[in-house]
């Protein structure tokens, strides 16, 4: 139980913190803490996040993470657009060389990084897009279902570079879409193990602490400046786990 409480406690403070929907964190430390196989803790994960990504929305919207903008039309068009990318994905991890796919996808995450850190401002031609929004969707679901990652760490960057959108509210946008994607998954791969629900909800429920936290953490005391260094040092250390991954 202690373990599952670590789990859950770092994954939602993560969550909350950077916007990201915990999978990248909660899946590896289940891995190397627990005897599950690899495969099985993304469904634990996928559960888990429900939970987590919700209590960190919920905080970002209680703290006005838009400014008084209504993003629900453009959440619902990236969701849309997740739900097309999930399904080529995978059927497209038979054909395609996930290693090497993997190794192509962590340069471009390092170079999302390196920008995210070293520019103060980002603009774009693309604000208010509707295609745009169903790209960032469509190639989010496309990375999920072909690589096993998604969520926060493709979802943010373009939102940020392709959509101008500030890092707080690029994050907003992107837990608030993570929830119905993390559901899906969750129900795919273990609707019938009543063990795996367990853990799941058990690491979601510790987790919901820890969202809550790290979201007003990042709304309301870190400066923009430490956040934006922040997420591109933790995309940072995911493109180095990617690129040496064999998996």
């Amino acid at each position: 139980m202690i373990i599952y409480f670590l789990i859950g406690s770092i994954g939602g403070l993560l969550s909350g913190l950077l916007g990201i929907g915990g999978g990248a964190i909660i899946v590896p430390l289940l891995t190397y803490l627990t005897k599950s196989d690899f495969k099985t803790n993304t469904g634990i994960s996928s559960l888990a996040v429900v939970l987590i990504a919700t209590g960190s929305s919920i905080t970002y919207i209680f703290n006005d993470y838009s400014n008084g903008s209504n993003f629900i039309f453009e959440i619902l068009i990236i969701v849309i657009g997740g739900i097309f990318g999930s399904y080529l994905g995978s059927k497209l991890t038979a054909k395609l060389s996930t290693p090497l796919l993997k190794k192509i996808f962590s340069l471009l995450l390092a170079a999302s990084a390196f920008r995210i850190i070293f520019s103060s401002t980002v603009s774009s031609g693309f604000e208010n897009n509707v295609i745009l929004y169903f790209i960032v969707g469509f190639v989010s679901g496309v990375g999920s279902g072909l690589l096993g990652i998604g969520g926060g760490i493709i979802r943010i960057p373009m939102l940020i570079f392709f959509g101008g959108f500030e890092q707080i509210i690029a994050q907003g946008i992107s837990l608030i879409a993570t929830i119905p994607s993390a559901l899906t998954a969750a129900i795919t791969k273990i609707r019938n193990d009543r063990q795996l629900i367990k853990i799941g909800l058990i690491v979601g429920v510790f987790g919901i602490l820890g969202s809550i936290i790290g979201g007003n953490l990042t709304l309301n005391i870190i400066p923009r400046e430490i956040l934006n260094i922040s997420f591109g040092i933790f995309l940072i250390f995911v493109s180095i786990n990617m690129f040496v991954s064999n998996k």
